[in-house]
């Protein structure tokens, strides 16, 4: 097994880590489209799957590889439905805005139509 030692570009993956996890919070808060914002999270997830693998092995346990590996399935899985509901909410108002999502709600919540 490789020791934390020989791996001493590890403070690059903590820096790599930060800079994916601020692009996609980046991302998500500035974009208006609700394709690109559920693609942000995605990228969020995978900032603290990168940092928290980098940890893990910094500190020689694999336990924490393993909590990686079952969070990316688990976040593949999570994006398939986002996906699956941003699809289907395209479908039916013809548009990935936020900001019309936003108009909806209000309109459902004075009672107007729900579509």
């Amino acid at each position: 097994m490789i020791s934390a030692s020989f791996f001493a570009g590890e403070k690059v993956f903590y820096l790599m880590a930060f800079i994916i996890i601020l692009s996609g919070f980046y991302l998500f808060f500035t974009k208006k489209n609700l394709l690109l914002a559920v693609l942000a999270l995605e990228i969020v997830f995978n900032g603290i799957n990168l940092l928290f693998a980098t940890v893990s092995f910094y500190y020689g346990d694999l336990k924490g590889q393993m909590i990686v590996l079952i969070s990316l399935s688990v976040a593949a899985a999570s994006f398939a439905i986002g996906l699956i509901l941003v699809l289907n909410y395209y479908r039916i108002k013809k548009t990935l805005n936020i900001e019309e999502m936003s108009e909806l709600r209000e309109k459902i919540e004075d009672g107007g139509d729900q579509y």
